[in-house]
């Protein structure tokens, strides 16, 4: 779950919905968008495959990342469980991830909005990090003195 939102940047509710025949061929069919998996999300999605395999061989649930309480279901897992699991909220790694991509490419707004599925208005307010107005760059801070 981390390497998807830390790589890919999805959505918490795109997690949550996420069904085992979304992930094939080594990419992630996530609506319309067709998302070429890292090598490391691929080695980690395996091996998680592999353990829910083993701890619920006779699931019916389709979704990807069940536990305990919906191994017996067919529902996708609970709003608050991905931020427990992960010790923090989904969409603070998410926003990393876009936030590097956006200094990564020097404000490509176009690969931000094909990448993470944004509009162009909402692409623009990570651009505005790469040169945050009323800073001037170079000047260093003035401090008071009481």
């Amino acid at each position: 779950m981390a390497a998807l939102l830390a790589f890919h940047g999805l959505r918490t509710r795109e997690l949550r919905n996420l069904k085992t025949t979304d992930i094939r061929d080594g990419r992630l069919y996530l609506g319309d968008r067709v998302i070429p998996l890292a090598d490391p999300v691929r080695v980690r999605l395996t091996a998680y495959l592999d353990h829910r395999q083993r701890q619920w061989p006779a699931t019916a649930n389709p979704y990807l990342f069940i536990h305990r309480n919906t191994a017996c279901t067919i529902k996708p897992f609970g709003s608050r469980w991905a931020g427990l699991l992960l010790g923090m909220s989904p969409r603070v790694i998410r926003e990393d991830r876009i936030l590097h991509e956006i200094h990564a490419t020097g404000g490509d707004v176009r690969r931000v909005c094909e990448m993470f599925g944004y509009s162009v208005s909402d692409a623009m307010r990570y651009l505005n990090t790469l040169d945050p107005p009323g800073i001037e760059i170079g000047t260093p801070p003035k401090t008071s003195r009481a």
